[in-house]
């Protein structure tokens, strides 16, 4: 029997140290949210930045610096672009440092033309505890001469903690042009990744902050963060990715577990992160933002997105589950401004992600869907939302096969041609994997209004519309295909556990 959960409202998280506060509407203003019995959820059971019993967890800051500075100018680095190769001065700077350090860049171009030594696929490497900073992004330059080589990351960090990286840009000596056809699996150049965070030997990297930073020219992920967790990623900007093409180009912010691995008991299970606060230009990239196979507890809010080739904001059919998305502004993108389940993937083949998803108090303006749910993804709660529709919109919010999907409390308008602010419809599936149609979902109290369409339900088996308000829309209020099981109620539906509203 499936089981109402009181927790995602309760959940306000402070950044330990930070001047910035993390979490959602305070408690009554919250009904809960049923995260289902997936076995997908292990033991945890509620949305965002929660333990395994439901309650708050601190995302803790790395220290300040308690230590030395370390200019990197002493060791031999050059501000001026266009000279030698800096990065041995700012590996040596690195070397020197103990714990509580910082090494600093002064204003100005570092040329990275060489590997490490130790680890011939990144320019420099972080250690625990020495923070890397800049004097600003738009003052500190880190130009590297990666060049399409396999894996290459211009910084790495292997099962770091307690670090900040800060203050500066991240770019590369490619000149070739930007990322623009996602069809195409060739092109692309400059580092594969910008910033690359990974466990190793089964430890995460953990309390991890990158704030301030700029990455562009790169071909995979500007920022990637793997099988870690309480990572921070804040006030950062990605954009101008090398190519687009499947397989992994051109992803700017991407949290991620382990493929294939779903034990959240595991020292590297990724949980406990952080995306806030970034802006994201989207124009040459394939996905904004992405969490991929079974990452879980992750906070995703107030973020930026322009534009987006593919889904900006991508749960990426791997199983992803309890991640709170909120709060974000995603605009004009060419598909969905928000989309759970994927398609796509050659090495990996996508499917559903995971249940219990909370998406909610986003404002998502001018994308073809404002938010789309497919493949069988389970349990996803959508609501409070703020959808507009643009000259390319087609749907405020689209279900496919989407099990237990709860829409409710969502503003949806815009007059554009054509467009339906709530469509439930069958689900073709990808090669044989996720198809089937829309089957207990609850449609509720959504505010609907100056659309071009209502509600359409083309498919469907036990849906529930009750208090939704449709006013002023200038065609159908609802159309309901032939064979799809639907009840209209006027009012607020009782809870599906049978507690009152």
């Amino acid at each position: 029997m499936r089981r109402r959960l009181a927790g995602p409202a309760l959940v306000t998280v402070l950044l330990v140290a930070a001047a910035c506060t993390v979490g959602a509407p305070p408690e009554d203003e919250g009904q809960g949210h049923d995260a289902g019995s997936s076995p997908t959820a292990g033991p945890w059971d509620v949305p965002g930045l929660v333990d395994r019993s439901g309650s708050p967890v601190a995302i803790p800051r790395p220290a300040s610096v308690t230590g030395r500075t370390l200019d990197v100018t002493g060791f031999g680095a050059d501000p001026a672009p266009d000279g030698g190769d800096d990065a041995p001065a700012i590996r040596s700077a690195l070397a020197a440092a103990g714990d509580g350090d910082e090494v600093y860049l002064p204003p100005g171009t570092y040329d990275l033309r060489s590997a490490d030594p130790s680890d011939r696929s990144a320019n420099l490497v972080l250690r625990s505890g020495v923070d890397l900073r800049g004097a600003g992004r738009l003052r500190t330059v880190l130009r590297t001469s990666f060049d399409g080589e396999d894996d290459s990351r211009v910084i790495r960090g292997a099962a770091v903690h307690d670090v900040i990286v800060a203050g500066l840009s991240i770019t590369s000596r490619h000149t070739g042009p930007l990322g623009e056809d996602p069809d195409d699996g060739g092109g692309g150049g400059g580092p594969k990744y910008g910033i690359h965070l990974s466990a190793a030997d089964g430890r995460p990297s953990s309390r991890v902050l990158v704030e301030d930073v700029a990455v562009s020219r790169f071909e995979r992920h500007g920022i990637s963060v793997k099988s870690s967790r309480e990572v921070v990623i804040s006030g950062n900007r990605v954009a101008d990715a090398t190519a687009v093409g499947p397989g992994g180009q051109g992803y700017g912010i991407v949290i991620e577990g382990s493929a294939g691995r779903r034990d959240p008991d595991s020292a590297d299970d990724a949980r406990h992160n952080v995306v806030i606060g970034n802006r994201i230009d989207g124009r040459h990239l394939r996905h904004a933002i992405l969490l991929q196979f079974p990452t879980h507890n992750n906070l995703i809010a107030d973020n930026r997105i322009d534009g987006s080739i593919l889904d900006a904001v991508d749960l990426h059919g791997e199983g992803e589950y309890l991640n709170e998305i909120r709060d974000n502004t995603v605009l004009d993108g060419r598909r969905a401004g928000i989309a759970l389940g994927n398609s796509g993937g050659a090495k990996h083949q996508h499917d559903a992600s995971g249940a219990g998803n909370w998406i909610h108090s986003n404002d998502l303006a001018g994308n073809r869907q404002g938010i789309l749910v497919i493949l069988g993804t389970p349990d996803t709660l959508i609501e409070d939302n703020s959808i507009s529709a643009g000259a390319r919109s087609t749907t405020g919010i689209e279900l496919r096969n989407a099990p237990g999907t709860i829409v409710r409390g969502n503003r949806i308008t815009g007059p554009a041609e054509d467009f339906w602010a709530i469509r439930l419809r069958r689900d073709r599936g990808a090669d044989g994997r996720g198809a089937g149609i829309p089957e207990r979902v609850l449609l509720e109290a959504n505010e609907i209004h100056g659309v071009d369409r209502g509600v359409r339900i083309d498919a469907g088996r036990d849906i529930t519309l009750a208090g939704n308000d449709l006013d002023g829309v200038h065609g159908e209020d609802l159309r309901v295909a032939d064979g799809a099981d639907v009840e209209v109620r006027p009012g607020p539906a009782p809870r599906r556990d049978g507690a009152e509203p």
